[in-house]
């Protein structure tokens, strides 16, 4: 696939900004609900280290206002799961959509 074609796709590349990538991730968990780290790589076209990277920032950084996702041990993979306020958080983003 060509460099144009490529930067065209819906994939994420590890280059793009942590914020795109945060706000595709907490969509795909707006939408989908619980998805297992390899599938939420996949999906954004993410090595799994990129995606440990971005589950700290969205797990413990105060730049993101509190802790919006959590990856959690469920039968045997690791899934990420939204808190409380990341919940909220979705709550809020699909209010601005409407």
């Amino acid at each position: 696939m060509s460099p144009d074609r490529k930067a065209g796709n819906d994939r994420h590349t590890p280059e793009a900004a942590p914020e795109d990538l945060a706000i595709a991730l907490l969509r795909m968990l707006c939408t989908e609900g619980p998805v297992s780290v390899a599938r939420a790589c996949k999906s954004l076209g993410l090595p799994r280290s990129q995606m440990e990277r971005l589950l700290l920032l969205l797990g413990n950084s105060e730049q993101w206002g509190g802790l919006y996702v959590r990856p959690e041990e469920q039968r045997g993979r690791t899934v990420i799961t939204l808190t409380s306020e990341g919940r909220t958080l979705c709550a809020q983003m699909q209010a601005a959509t409407e």
